[in-house]
């Protein structure tokens, strides 16, 4: 906020929360944007505004040329507030948020690492459960993380619109492992339309509903595959 009363705020350290001259509640957010030489994280400059700011975004040149926007790294970037908002997020948004969160911290991990076995091998080398974790976590990249800034919809989502975009995703996830322990081909689980019907539904004014028309032809087209 543009009145804020600094010499009167300020004086203990950083306050999140703070008094505008107009009378209004407002709160303090301090952005330190680095460009290291080399990208040595390690200089002091870098360091000293880690520990001011105790928010990592780290933007990534390979996102930016594969235009994934916002190019910002999700296994580099870190939050030291996240256990500090866990009881807002329990009971703004939901109790399963941060479950979730870590469910597709985890899914994005293991890409990382089995991406060095595809650039190896290819990823038609792999066993089907890993193929199937490649492609759930793509879609957690290219469903949820991504986002079009130009988009009506997609330029602002609320939280707990992010948070049920991502229990869709992980949802659609637990059917296909289901259906691929019981057999089922991992081509013919990949190559499901709910799967594509899934990408578009954060261009949907109306979430809810788009969700829960997907879903639901997640459960048909998934009992159709295992025959029941």
């Amino acid at each position: 906020m543009m009145c804020l009363s600094w010499q009167t705020r300020l004086h203990d350290g950083l306050r999140r929360r703070t008094k505008a001259l107009c009378g209004r509640d407002g709160s303090v957010t301090v952005i330190g944007a680095v460009s290291p030489p080399g990208g040595d994280f390690s200089e002091p400059v870098t360091q000293n505004t880690l520990r001011i700011v105790k928010v990592f975004w780290a933007l990534d040149a390979k996102l930016a040329q594969r235009r994934h926007f916002p190019a910002i790294n999700w296994l580099t970037s870190y939050s030291l507030y996240g256990r500090t908002f866990d009881e807002w997020y329990d009971e703004n948004v939901s109790s399963e948020w941060t479950k979730l969160r870590g469910e597709a911290m985890n899914l994005l991990q293991l890409e990382a690492e089995l991406q060095d076995i595809v650039q190896l091998v290819g990823s038609d080398a792999l066993p089907d459960d890993q193929q199937l974790t490649l492609e759930v976590a793509r879609m957690v990249r290219e469903y949820f993380l991504q986002q079009n800034a130009y988009h009506d919809v997609d330029s602002y989502c609320p939280m707990k619109n992010q948070y049920k975009m991502l229990e869709a995703i992980l949802a659609w996830g637990e059917k296909a492992v289901a259906a691929l322990d019981s057999g089922v081909p991992v081509a013919n689980i990949i190559s499901l339309e709910s799967k594509d019907t899934l990408a578009k539904v954060r261009f949907e004014a109306d979430l809810d509903a788009s969700l829960n028309a997907i879903m639901k032809k997640a459960d048909l087209e998934f009992t159709g595959l295992r025959g029941e």
